[in-house]
């Protein structure tokens, strides 16, 4: 799981851009006009190399072109949006409704044609950030998690009593997709969309298998691993408050777990 730039750093000049695109000529030229508006530009040509770039450093956007040599670009569009609030812009030279209308529902930011003016670019890339910028002048970098706290900033969770809990990556981004968006139901897909690396897919087998694990991390630590919900046929969820049936003393439903 990674955080945009914006959330984690103050006032700046320079902007860090990574164009995931694989025509050489088109992203050197990018890069250059990008230079000239005080972004620092940096160039993969493969939806792999963009996910471990995006994992492993800091960005303020990111621009994505959907003809990508190993996967689709609507595909990686839908994977980052999972993993962050980063602001996507994704240019193509496809030409058809479809592409644009599911490039904007998946949660890309802009969608704009080749061949395109690069100043035009530039000013829906700004337009875009000083709209994020206004948003979110105090970003939470805290997360509610089943009774402590996923600081996504130090990438930790943390137990009531603020202790810190060894979790691993993987482990981290699952309960960060879940956290921001509490009490609702994420498939196991999007789940997968959240965690997948370029290394090695995971499947949908392997996010019960990491599910149970972080389960068994929540209750040792002492929180309420009761919220980390499954909810059958379905996927998972993680509940802010545990629902109570009608006439109980205190006991959380079972109906979903």
């Amino acid at each position: 799981m990674f955080q945009p730039r914006s959330a984690q750093n103050g006032r700046r000049t320079i902007k860090r851009l990574l164009l995931i695109e694989d025509d050489d000529t088109f992203g050197i030229l990018l890069a250059a006009y990008f230079k000239t508006a005080s972004y620092l530009t940096e160039r993969v040509g493969s939806a792999e190399a963009g996910l471990k770039r995006l994992d492993r450093e800091s960005w303020d956007a990111v621009i994505i072109d959907l003809n990508l040599p190993d996967e689709d670009g609507i595909v990686l569009t839908r994977m980052v949006r999972a993993r962050s609030s980063i602001p996507i812009v994704v240019v193509t030279g496809r030409h058809g409704a479809e592409d644009r209308l599911l490039a904007l529902e998946i949660g890309a930011d802009d969608f704009i044609t080749k061949p395109f003016e690069p100043r035009e670019l530039v000013l829906r890339l700004n337009n875009i950030l000083r709209r994020g910028e206004r948003q979110d002048k105090n970003p939470a970098i805290r997360l509610g998690c089943a009774g402590g706290e996923l600081d996504l900033a130090g990438r930790t969770l943390l137990n009531g009593a603020g202790d810190r809990i060894d979790l691993s990556a993987v482990e981290f981004a699952m309960l960060a997709v879940l956290a921001r968006s509490p009490d609702r139901v994420l498939t196991r897909a999007q789940m997968i969309d959240a965690v997948t690396s370029g290394d090695a897919p995971e499947t949908e087998r392997a996010i019960d298998i990491r599910i149970s694990r972080l389960r068994r991390k929540l209750a040792e630590a002492g929180l309420d691993a009761a919220l980390l919900k499954t909810v059958r046929g379905y996927g998972y969820k993680l509940e802010t408050t545990p629902r109570l049936q009608a006439g109980s003393t205190g006991r959380s439903s079972r109906r979903d777990a």
